[in-house]
């Protein structure tokens, strides 16, 4: 048995699937599937019953859960306590913050570089997820801070509300729709639809509202970030429904985007532990991070 392992089975039972797990850990789908057989093999019984291409969880797996957690947490604090060691070497302060795919590729790079330009004893550890998986990083210390959706799952969490954003339609470009100012759901009757997954909060209430425009809702492909969903509207598979906040950072000539309207609104922040309050260069990061989400104000507002 080693930490690989235990890795991909603790992601596989935090996400339900190897899909899940491969995204968690960015590793391929096969090798979270090889790497599960392995452990199964070693320990000689099934930690999950395969059911229709989906990984139910065994009572044993439930019970190893939790042994499983509390030693990833442990080598968690472990390696940041190494880090630190290492970083302290160079004379320089180590932040290690998480933040989702999205913007670690669009509006991170430029607010990192302007960040570092005035602090030079510091150095920056980005990691990226999902939102679930930066919550777990804040709780297990492998991140000072993490940028969440609120409220967070985990309620032992300390969060720092910072923007408040509506959603974005995405439609390929020469679509009838564009020369609208605004879509609404109604606008949306009959289209196929582009989704996030079912996972997100907002999916729920993106649903609802086109059920009771139209009744059925036509989802051709559900997708698990914004620039997918982006991309295969590209390809004219259909129209999506994304945040605002991360779409208005993609810029394709491919796809026009037209605020949803009414707006339904969702609150972002930063999340810490309660016994490990910010230094003042994270909250000076923190400042920058949020002027520069707010933008123009229009679909990102202060809260």
């Amino acid at each position: 048995m080693n930490l690989k392992q235990l890795d991909v089975f603790r992601a596989v039972m935090q996400t339900g699937s190897t899909i899940g797990a491969s995204g968690v850990l960015a590793l391929s789908q096969s090798a979270i599937s090889r790497q599960l057989t392995s452990l199964e093999e070693e320990i000689g019984f099934e930690l999950f019953r395969r059911e229709k291409g989906r990984l139910v969880p065994m009572p044993e797996a439930t019970a190893l859960l939790q042994e499983v957690g509390e030693l990833s947490d442990v080598l968690a604090r472990l390696k940041r306590r190494t880090d630190e060691l290492s970083a302290g070497r160079s004379g320089r302060t180590l932040i290690k913050m998480g933040f989702p795919h999205s913007l670690t590729t669009t509006l991170l790079p430029k607010l990192v570089a302007d960040f570092l330009a005035t602090q030079d004893q510091v150095s920056i550890e980005l990691v990226a997820g999902p939102y679930d998986m930066i919550e777990r990083a804040v709780m297990g210390r492998s991140v000072d801070f993490g940028f969440v959706r609120l409220p967070t799952e985990d309620r032992g969490l300390v969060t720092m509300p910072l923007v408040s954003s509506g959603q974005l339609c995405v439609l390929p470009a020469g679509h009838p729709l564009a020369a609208r100012e605004t879509i609404s759901a109604d606008d949306l009757a009959g289209s196929d639809l582009v989704l996030l997954g079912r996972l997100r909060s907002s999916r729920e209430d993106i649903e609802e509202r086109l059920r009771r425009a139209q009744g059925a809702v036509r989802c051709r492909v559900e997708a698990h970030s914004v620039e997918a969903s982006v991309a295969l509207v590209a390809e004219g598979i259909g129209v999506s429904i994304i945040p605002a906040l991360i779409g208005s950072l993609l810029k394709s000539e491919r796809v026009v985007m037209r605020p949803f309207a009414p707006p339904l609104w969702s609150d972002y922040g930063i999340a810490t532990l309660r016994e490990a309050p910010l230094s003042r260069p994270m909250l000076m990061f923190i400042a920058m991070l949020k002027e520069r989400l707010v933008g123009d104000g229009v679909l990102t507002k202060p809260i």
